[in-house]
């Protein structure tokens, strides 16, 4: 589903993570490990290619999802028009109710995002990550800003995501990391 040979990044002089190597199939999540400032958002942008890589290559498959704390929503725009406008931009359907009712936001589905606390915005951009239904599912910190319901969430969905595609998440939650089948450290 998504492999990476050679890869590495580098900026300036400092590189955060050179001659990595992995193949995930169905069924496989990756934890990425590592301090902050380590090179772990680094390394899932360049796996969602949204940063080239420095050496080596990402071969992944063309339906990606991907949710990260410093992706920005609209905040003029409510959660139901943020899933139309993103569906609009994949080409896939944008399932608004479906989608707001499993991530416990279909009473905000009227409500601008610059209304939204922090864990409404972390449960909206996972609703846009799961919106195509990607064959590999990046998450960077997924659980942070999240109460113990959203927790829960990203539990589900993580095991959800493995019935028929892979997961990669950069965490250094304990939580979190129990449900990797592969771990990697980058920053050593």
């Amino acid at each position: 589903m998504l492999t990476a040979s050679n890869l590495g990044k580098r900026y300036g002089a400092r590189w955060l993570f050179r001659g990595l190597e992995f193949d995930l199939g169905a069924g496989d999540c990756l934890a990425i490990l590592g301090q902050n400032g380590s090179g772990k958002s680094t390394l899932l942008k360049t796996l969602a290619s949204l940063v080239p890589p420095t050496e080596g290559k990402v071969t992944a498959p063309g339906n990606l999802g991907y949710s990260a704390l410093d992706m920005a929503v609209y905040p003029a725009l409510t959660a139901a028009e943020h899933l139309e406008l993103t569906a609009d931009l994949r080409g896939c359907e944008p399932r608004v109710d479906e989608l707001l009712g499993r991530v416990g936001l279909q009473s905000a589905k009227d409500q601008q995002a610059h209304e939204f606390s922090t864990g409404m915005k972390a449960r909206l951009k996972l609703a846009i990550a799961i919106q195509a239904k990607p064959e590999v599912l990046l998450l960077d910190e997924p659980g942070a800003g999240l109460d113990e319901t959203g927790r829960k969430l990203i539990e589900e969905v993580v095991a959800g995501q493995l019935k028929t595609g892979a997961v990669i998440l950069a965490t250094n939650d304990p939580l979190e990391r129990r449900f990797a089948t592969l771990e990697l450290e980058v920053g050593k």
